[in-house]
């Protein structure tokens, strides 16, 4: 029963996202794009030079960098090992490092364009969908927590969650605002990573049992 339940779960993110990739190839989701990217820019395509908030969301960005999330997973393989935990530690690495191959690999595929209906608060020059600093964010963030939950004392869980969450957001949320991506692609984004999750999560508890 539980196999099938995994499969269930597995199975719904992956549906929705090839629900959601056909409406965006197809351009049924352009004038949703639009607008939200709008929304979130106060209707104001341009930017205004010296705006705190601007800087603010332009500086927290940064939580989804490449370069952030990769020191990010080797100081935590490294801690893992450390611990003599080296199941552990080649199953984060190895989860962690599939964010970037699956980022790599649907960016090749769809190629989609950058938003060009707003000023680029920041530079990005990669295919738009699905947004990488938001999938392997969401990945790397998911997956830290997860360790984390299993040594931190109870008390401090709602604290993990919330901090995880939050950045994980955050992080979506910032890329549209920053006009580097359309809100759909962020979607996309929490949608795979949800399936790597998922996926990851299984092997995880398979290698526990070994």
């Amino acid at each position: 029963m539980s196999n099938l339940r995994n499969h269930a779960l597995l199975l719904l993110p992956v549906g929705l996202f090839v629900c959601l990739a056909f409406l965006v190839t197809q351009g049924y989701t352009a004038k949703f794009d639009e607008n939200g990217i709008l929304l979130l820019r106060g209707n104001s395509p341009t930017v205004i030079a010296g705006d705190f908030w601007q800087t603010l969301v332009a500086g927290l960005t940064h939580l989804g960098d490449s370069i952030v999330l990769a020191a990010i997973s080797l100081i935590t393989v490294g801690v893992l090992y450390w611990r003599k935990e080296k199941q552990a530690a080649h199953w984060f690495l190895v989860a962690a490092a599939g964010s970037f191959i699956i980022t790599a690999i649907t960016k090749w595929a769809f190629g989609r364009d950058r938003p060009e209906i707003v000023e680029q608060i920041v530079s990005a020059s990669s295919a738009s969908f699905p947004s990488g600093h938001t999938l392997r964010s969401a990945v790397v963030y998911s997956l830290l927590a997860f360790l984390l939950l299993k040594v931190s004392p109870k008390k401090l869980n709602y604290i993990i969650l919330i901090v995880a969450s939050g950045i994980i957001l955050m992080n979506g949320v910032s890329r549209v605002y920053l006009g580097v991506h359309w809100p759909t692609d962020i979607v996309a984004a929490w949608l795979i990573a949800g399936f790597w999750l998922l996926l990851c999560k299984v092997g995880y508890d398979k290698v526990r049992k070994a």
